[in-house]
């Protein structure tokens, strides 16, 4: 896949190397804090562990199912991460002894297990090398771009694991009808749902950067002439198409909405309230339709049951940016928050115009 770069920074030179020390993760959660309750609440930080490595480790020392530990979400392994568990109340956990890879501490009690739907957000800081004074200041203005304008919500390379083939693995497995089994056929066959939405998205970037760059291209064939010209003078870099999929911003429960008025959503999605969406191909989830569904269909596996499906933002911002310069070191340190799901190292190749 020849990916496409909407913010049109001009490539910035940095070397990158995930490390603890040059890449660290906190979690954000909605997760209320009581002096008394049925669950533990602590806060783990881990080095260069991986979440599902970690609760593997605490069950074997602790004398308890995985299954009793609840998490939030999954943390990168090569990195200094910082994240909220949930042990039951029963649990000693102070005969775990803290080590240089996993430390516990206690910071209060609560009424239920963590879960997925708990994370709010990560907030990251990394440490880019190599940064000369000259690399530093296109970097700083291809940084405040992305944060002003936003980046593509593509899954990171860490969502396919080590494996090269990983979503060819997965789409097999799906269509064998093996289903997820265990933890590695459920990695595999999210593997290929992933690989299926990065396409889809990649496609709407080039329909988006044709449309911006005046392009007489064959894709855009699918867009009326009257709808194509609306299109070329709005100001959004990541066009919207009639039957989008989309929620509002910081509503309690997403309710979706199709995009059936494209200044009205234009508007309300660059002002970061509407989230266009694509699909997470599987059982139990809502399809766009219009013209945005007749491209998303090209991307659907309609006969993958084997995960429930899903519809995932295609656009995010970062908050809480910053960025300062150590010349001497010819480092740069970056900190900001994303939702979710969202990869820290698709904003870094972002700022690349490359893939890491």
């Amino acid at each position: 896949m020849n990916r496409v770069y909407l913010t049109n920074n001009k490539p910035v030179n940095f070397t990158f190397n995930q490390r603890p020390d040059t890449f660290k993760v906190k979690e954000n959660n909605r997760i209320k804090l009581h002096k008394r309750g049925d669950y533990r609440v602590l806060e783990a930080t881990k080095v260069s562990i991986s979440t599902m490595e970690m609760v593997e480790y605490l069950s074997s020392v602790l004398k308890i199912g995985e299954s009793e530990i609840g998490y939030a979400g999954l943390k990168d392994k090569h990195a200094t991460t910082t994240q909220f568990i949930t042990l039951p109340r029963y649990v000693n956990f102070k005969k775990f002894n803290n080590s240089n890879r996993v430390s516990l501490k206690e910071i209060g009690f609560c009424s239920d297990r963590l879960r997925v739907g708990n994370l709010i957000s990560n907030s990251f800081e990394i440490v880019l090398e190599n940064v000369t004074c000259s690399e530093f200041e296109k970097l700083e203005i291809a940084f405040n771009r992305i944060k002003e304008f936003g980046f593509a919500n593509f899954f990171g390379y860490q969502r396919f694991g080590s494996l090269d083939d990983s979503s060819t693995k997965g789409k097999k497995i799906s269509q064998r009808g093996k289903g997820s089994k265990n933890q590695n056929s459920k990695i595999l066959l999210a593997a290929y749902q992933a690989k299926s939405f990065n396409e889809w998205l990649n496609f709407r970037l080039e329909l988006s950067r044709d449309i911006i760059n005046k392009e007489t291209s064959r894709k855009l064939d699918i867009i009326p002439p009257t709808l194509l010209k609306e299109l070329s003078n709005n100001n959004s870099i990541f066009k919207l198409l009639p039957g989008d999929l989309g929620y509002f911003y910081k509503k309690v429960k997403k309710d979706f909405k199709i995009t059936n008025n494209i200044k009205k959503y234009t508007d309300e999605f660059l002002s970061r309230k509407y989230r266009p969406t694509g699909v997470l191909f599987g059982s139990s989830v809502r399809f766009s339709n219009s013209i945005a569904g007749k491209i998303e269909r090209e991307y659907i596996d309609y006969s993958f049951a084997a995960l429930r499906g899903a519809r995932r933002d295609a656009w995010v911002w970062a908050r809480e940016c910053n960025i300062s310069h150590n010349p001497k070191k010819e480092e740069a340190t970056l900190s900001f928050t994303l939702p979710p799901g969202s990869y820290a190292t698709v904003l870094l190749e972002e700022l690349l115009n490359r893939t890491l």
